[in-house]
């Protein structure tokens, strides 16, 4: 679930980037046709806008690589706790009443 939230906000990341810089040109045709004030006004609130999503998207993507990373982090260790507690040479494998039959 978190990795698919992530691959869209790298998706959304590339497709609004692309928008910011291609409303430039669009904007500057505006000015020959409207008022200039309107044009003022609509690249304002036009790339302002993309930007602000731009950054929550870009927050999105930061929260679901730390929620991935948490929970691999939970997953990942908790393996390795009863891997490498099965494997500790330092303990005896053998039942204790049977150690101790050995030892006399």
């Amino acid at each position: 679930m978190h990795c698919a939230s992530a691959s869209v906000a790298v998706v959304g990341i590339v497709f609004l980037s692309m928008n910011l810089f291609a409303n430039d040109p669009l904007l500057k045709g505006c000015q020959s046709s409207q008022p200039p004030a309107l044009c003022i006004y609509m690249a304002a609130s036009s790339n302002g806008l993309i930007s602000l999503v731009l950054v929550l998207t870009l927050l999105e993507l930061c929260v679901a690589c730390s929620v991935i990373a948490l929970w691999l982090k939970a997953n990942c260790c908790h393996l390795r706790k009863a891997v490498s507690s099965l494997s500790n040479p330092g303990e005896s494998r053998m039942p204790p009443n049977e150690s101790k039959e050995i030892q006399s």
